[in-house]
């Protein structure tokens, strides 16, 4: 964007870079700090070291950070089932091998080689030397003379060692850009972006359950002892009835766990909503997971879940309001097990889907809600139908899903043009269709009519404005830790007005950059006037800032009042490489366009290569 940038994929690529960087000037980090230790530590040790000693020393440690890197699998290993989890504890403590710093106070002996050098032959080692250009060599060579050892950190040593020889720091932006190329694989990430399992979920009360065992109770996927196990409960963890509450086997949720659990052994009703409310639910645990939700059959099993959704797509209203079908109408009513009348199931249903958040209206009410679409040719799954003194859910094949009467109750076979439509208004979010944030992306531009090279080409931008997870919540690094307050956090702020529409144009609060600029979200929107944007699509529209529809559409408004040539090219793209650097070029205008161009050329190409496997739900021609 317009400012010196910033955050997201730059900073992991600039985390990475350091990364390697710092790994091939190691010998000459080591040397100084050998030096340090022979120099401060001198007079403490009484017996002499070798060569081998110091390099045992270092192999100590390289395990014991190959440990430390191994330590989050062992733990994720260890919930794979009951047994192993007990066998998975007691070898955790391998890293108490880890000791071997207390080992640190015998370095002092290498500041003693000097004195027993001849015995090592240290005075032709010199010559040596470079073959182990580690951190030993600095160690001998304070024997001819302690000043001579800043010089082989310099030049002399790495340039005989093919390994040293990174160590010559100096890189120009282009070279240092090649090799975050070769270090970020955007594919990779894009492919690997975990899925919302919950999308087109429905939100529901909580109703509080605890597990009543002394050890742990197993979660399964099916209601059978035979079933597999999908997650443990320990004693007294939290959980959520979703259904089933008075069966054999009720199916429940906790964390990313769902599945039946054995009745006998749960803890419901009001002893359940009083221990937790005396314990505090944040106290409470939740269950283990064993088997990832995406392989559980039991995830699907209900489409209803306590946790907050965020936004639903036509086929998710859809897929929820056909579950009442065959339940009864009472007028009035507004139970949707129990009775219900027309516009109570169509507020329920959309309410409980995320796509409205209003107070209750009548089926007068609804048609002044929502937007208005032009034609029944024009609708599409989840649209509201409005008729005199009646409301309906369109499916988006022809009929809709009503509360119709108390003969026929909930139903889902009569025609939509069974009566004369008055107007037909759109809730639903259509516009963020895919189960990852790379998906939702890619079809939104496809919906809009850009080509797939046209949409490859902003997200590669993305990919480096807002990291790697295309994250639309991201705020700027140099602000977050000025503020400690995550992207995330700030998001949440925003949306309950605690942070002001001004501030998040302005940035004078936050700001670190020339003009209080920060960055935040999917382009890491900067300039005043583009945040003006920003908010008018988002906010202003009853949506979140973080709303990753809303900002897109906001990119889109912008590009067409401020450069429609652009948004004209873009759409009609048929090279990845031109597109990417003509909307950083035209767009983002970020510092560094040199190192950029290869950075957001190379994600887009390995973006398109990913997407063009992905079977879009959007039709392109």
């Amino acid at each position: 964007m317009i400012s010196k940038k910033k955050f997201g994929t730059t900073v992991t690529a600039f985390g990475v870079a350091a990364g390697m960087l710092l790994s091939s000037a190691a010998p000459a980090h080591a040397e100084e700090t050998a030096k340090t230790v022979q120099e401060t530590q001198k007079e403490q040790a009484d017996a002499p070291s070798t060569q081998s000693e110091t390099e045992n020393e270092n192999a100590e440690k390289t395990i014991a950070l190959a440990e430390e890197t191994e330590k989050p699998g062992e733990e994720t290993a260890a919930s794979s089932d009951e047994t192993a989890a007990s066998t998975e504890d007691p070898e955790t403590p391998d890293p108490a091998e880890d000791p071997t710093p207390s080992e640190t106070p015998e370095d002092p002996t290498p500041s003693e080689t000097p004195e027993p050098t001849p015995s090592e032959t240290p005075t032709p080692t010199p010559s040596e030397t470079p073959e182990p250009s580690v951190t030993p060599e600095p160690s001998e060579t304070p024997t001819p003379t302690p000043s001579e050892t800043p010089a082989p950190t310099e030049t002399p040593v790495p340039t005989e060692t093919p390994t040293p020889t990174p160590t010559e720091t100096p890189k120009s932006d282009e070279t240092q850009a090649d090799d975050w190329i070769q270090t970020i694989d955007y594919g990779k990430y894009i492919s690997a972006m975990k899925k919302d399992l919950r999308a087109g979920f429905a939100q529901i009360d909580k109703t509080y359950a605890y597990a009543k065992v002394d050890t742990k109770l197993n979660v399964r996927e099916s209601g059978s002892t035979s079933a597999r196990i999908v997650g443990t409960l320990p004693a007294k963890a939290l959980c959520f009835v979703i259904a089933d509450a008075d069966q054999e086997w009720v199916y429940i949720e906790s964390g990313d766990v769902r599945g039946f659990v054995r009745t006998d052994y749960l803890q419901q009703g009001k002893e359940a909503l009083e221990y937790v409310t005396s314990t505090g639910e944040d106290q409470m645990k939740l269950a283990d997971q064993i088997i990832d939700p995406s392989e559980n059959e039991a995830f699907n099993y209900k489409k209803e879940t306590i946790y907050e959704v965020k936004t639903s797509t036509g086929n998710g209203i859809i897929t929820f309001a056909k579950q009442f079908v065959g339940r009864p109408y009472v007028w009035g009513g507004n139970s949707l097990t129990d009775g219900i009348d027309c516009s109570h199931f169509v507020w329920q249903i959309l309410t409980r889907c995320g796509a409205y958040d209003g107070e209750y209206t009548t089926s007068d009410g609804w048609r002044s809600l929502g937007t208005e679409v032009t034609s029944l040719d024009e609708a599409r799954t989840g649209d509201v139908i409005c008729y005199n003194g009646h409301v309906a859910l369109y499916d988006g094949e022809g009929k809709i899903v009503e509360a119709l009467n108390e003969k026929a109750g909930i139903t889902c076979n009569r025609p939509v043009d069974c009566d004369t439509i008055l107007t037909i208004r759109r809730f639903a979010a259509d516009d963020e269709i895919g189960g990852t944030n790379a998906e939702k992306i890619w079809n939104y531009f496809l919906m809009h009519g850009f080509t797939k090279e046209g949409a490859a080409g902003i997200m590669g931008n993305i990919a480096n404005e807002a990291s790697t997870d295309l994250n639309p919540t991201l705020l700027e690094y140099g602000s977050t830790s000025r503020t400690s307050l995550s992207g995330e956090q700030y998001t949440n702020l925003v949306d309950a007005g605690i942070i002001s529409r001004d501030e998040v144009i302005r940035s004078a609060r936050f700001g670190l950059y020339s003009g209080g600029r920060y960055g935040y979200g999917l382009c890491g929107f900067t300039d005043p006037t583009i945040k003006e944007y920003l908010c008018r699509y988002t906010i202003d529209l009853g949506k979140s800032l973080g709303s990753l529809s809303g900002q897109l559409d906001s990119l889109l408004a912008y590009l067409n009042d401020y450069n429609p040539n652009l948004l004209d090219r873009l759409k009609n793209a048929e090279d990845v490489d031109t597109a990417a650097t003509s909307f950083m070029r035209e767009y983002e205008k970020c510092a560094n366009q040199g190192t950029q161009q290869k950075l957001r050329t190379t994600a887009a190409e390995q973006i398109y290569n990913v997407m063009e496997s992905y079977d879009s739900p959007v039709d392109v021609e």
